[in-house]
């Protein structure tokens, strides 16, 4: 996977957007589908970015299927400071 500029600005995106719709809860979960229409991220954009949160623990992956691969992902206390960064 690369990481760049790009990158790192769309994973930003998706914190601030889980913060949000999550009004900074931990563990809400949030539907990918919504973010991924919202921020027009396509499929393979989705998987990279979503492993990429979880794998830095910003995000939990909570449930699997759906057209993003990834159903329902929850903010971690990590992943609420970072969306307010």
């Amino acid at each position: 996977m690369i990481i760049g500029k790009d990158f790192n600005s769309k994973a930003k995106e998706i914190l601030k957007l889980m913060y949000e719709k999550s009004e900074g809860k931990e563990a809400l979960r949030i539907d990918v589908k919504a973010i991924c229409k919202q921020l027009n991220i396509d499929k393979p954009e989705a998987k990279n970015l979503f492993e990429y949160l979880e794998s830095k623990d910003c995000i939990n992956i909570e449930t699997m299927g759906g057209p993003y691969l990834y159903g329902d992902v929850s903010l971690t206390k990590k992943g609420i400071a970072k969306s307010q960064k």
